[in-house]
């Protein structure tokens, strides 16, 4: 009998013509809490799907993150941690056979991955993304034929013989950016951009210059990413500052915490120009395949339903995952670099696919923005649809019930997950309208797991996509596997959720 991997990573007989009581007994362990709420119609989903879960060498957490651009050409110019590889990008491009004179859509766009990747490929491509970081960084790479090479390596020599100055101005912080630089590396930066606003320079070059000085913030500073937020070194003003009050109050300060070197402003900038000017020798140095991307701003929930419909052969994405990683913070530094303020971050946070505990029901604005459109009928469609998939009233309402009884660690995630899965259902309804048919979609996240109900989101997305006529093709389960929470590890072990890409098709 061959095997599968389903919900909580136990391997499990495949599925066949009925589920043999083994195979039942074994999701139901999968599944099982204490009782307090239901499971059955979650247990359901993966008897229906089981079909579909494919354990795969193909792909890997390396591919499906980050950590395979970091020495990847361009690609590595900012530290986007949320994003994919472009390895995975060419792989999937191969399976799905699209090449040149085909077009592809990735509507979380993030860095801009897919979008490169499909312009050294000679592939058209539109991306949407709503964080300004994410534009200026998709400008200055998109443009790596344009530079002038002379030009950056004469700022680059000049970079290494000068000795940073006095900046006239400062920062511009928000809140939670106060206190993030030293005062020397802040006016080292500062210094830098000043000084790129008044040299003889060409604006595709002034570009480029803004992005590194951006790809450099975190590297000079106090703090480091950490999902949910910025992680600050104890060395930082606020760091004491917060523990100082802690003591004063009679607890115990926070944990130390030492991000290790802190970065020169000056030997970060050049390292990453370097870095650049190599990449973009290489890059200028292959043959153009010509071809057309563009990446629009926006949210999806509103840019989507205006596309052309039949228009793409291929979606490539990675919506935000439904663990409450809050974008508007953990690029705090980066969204205050490019000019947003308290009320521009605040916006951001409202306007992204709803992965935080503060954000608000998106449906009434969804019914007028529909009905804007003329097209209230498909809104109540996409609404329907929700309401009668049984295994998501099951998470709904198990949410609920552990909010109710103390079980979450903040009630907003009660909110958070209808207004996560919600949403999808909105852009997965208008994905199967922009796609041609025989176009293939492939999505990447992850499963999650709230007061210690698992919420399949692998096959929830494909439950979803297949009511709105998709024909779900594969859930490609990926070998290495994410523990659970650290909120939920006391109470419910360091118990593994399923991450896959899932692959549908418009027949």
């Amino acid at each position: 009998m061959k095997t599968r991997v389903v919900a909580s990573q136990i391997i499990l007989p495949l599925l066949e013509a009925t589920p043999s009581p083994t195979y039942e007994a074994k999701i139901r362990d999968a599944y099982a809490n204490d009782g307090a709420t239901s499971c059955e119609a979650r247990i359901a989903l993966e008897f229906k799907y089981a079909h579909l879960l494919t354990p795969t060498d193909e792909f890997n957490r390396k591919l499906v993150s980050y950590q395979a651009n970091k020495e990847a050409r361009l690609h590595n110019w900012l530290k986007y941690k949320e994003g994919f590889s472009a390895q995975l990008v060419e792989n999937l491009l191969s399976k799905f056979g699209i090449g040149p004179g085909q077009k592809i859509l990735e509507p979380f766009a993030g860095s801009a991955t897919t979008l490169l990747v499909a312009k050294e490929l000679g592939i058209d491509a539109i991306g949407v993304e709503i964080l300004p970081v994410c534009h200026l960084a998709w400008e200055a790479k998109s443009k790596y034929r344009e530079y002038n090479l002379n030009e950056l390596r004469r700022v680059l020599k000049w970079a290494k013989e000068t000795v940073p100055g006095q900046s006239t101005t400062a920062f511009p912080h928000i809140t939670i950016t106060e206190s993030a630089f030293s005062p020397e590396q802040e006016a080292n930066l500062m210094w830098y951009a000043e000084q790129f606003e008044s040299l003889d320079l060409s604006e595709q070059t002034r570009l480029l210059l803004q992005l590194i000085l951006m790809s450099i913030l975190e590297d000079i500073s106090y703090t480091r990413k950490d999902g949910q937020y910025l992680r600050w070194d104890s060395r930082a003003v606020k760091a004491q500052g917060r523990d100082a009050r802690r003591e004063a109050q009679g607890k115990p300060p926070f944990k130390t915490f030492d991000k290790g070197k802190i970065l020169d402003a000056k030997e970060a900038f050049i390292t990453a120009l370097h870095q650049a000017i190599c990449d973009i020798e290489a890059m200028q140095s292959n043959g153009e395949l010509l071809s057309h991307q563009e990446l629009i701003q926006g949210t999806i929930l509103e840019t989507l339903p205006k596309m052309e419909g039949g228009q793409f052969d291929a979606v490539i994405t990675s919506p935000p995952y439904c663990n409450r990683y809050d974008y508007t913070r953990t690029y705090a530094l980066e969204l205050a670099f490019v000019g947003a303020d308290e009320k521009a971050i605040r916006h951001l946070r409202q306007e992204l696919l709803s992965c935080t505990v503060e954000n608000h029901s998106k449906l009434e604005r969804l019914e007028r923005f529909y009905s804007s459109i003329n097209r209230s009928v498909d809104f109540q469609v996409i609404v329907d649809v929700v309401s009668s998939n049984a295994a998501l009233q099951e998470v709904f309402a198990s949410i609920q019930t552990r909010g109710a009884r103390g079980e979450l660690n903040n009630k907003g995630v009660i909110r958070m997950v209808e207004g996560y899965f919600t949403e999808l259902a909105f852009v997965i309804f208008e994905l199967y309208r922009v796609c041609r048919a025989g176009a293939q979609v492939a999505i990447v996240n992850d499963n999650v797991r709230y007061g210690g109900e698992i919420i399949p989101v692998d096959l929830l997305m494909t439950d979803l996509a297949a009511d709105f006529g998709f024909s779900p093709e594969a859930v490609y389960v990926l070998p290495q596997r994410k523990g659970n929470s650290s909120q939920q590890m006391g109470k419910y072990g360091r118990e593994a959720n399923r991450k896959s890409i899932t692959i549908w098709a418009k027949h």
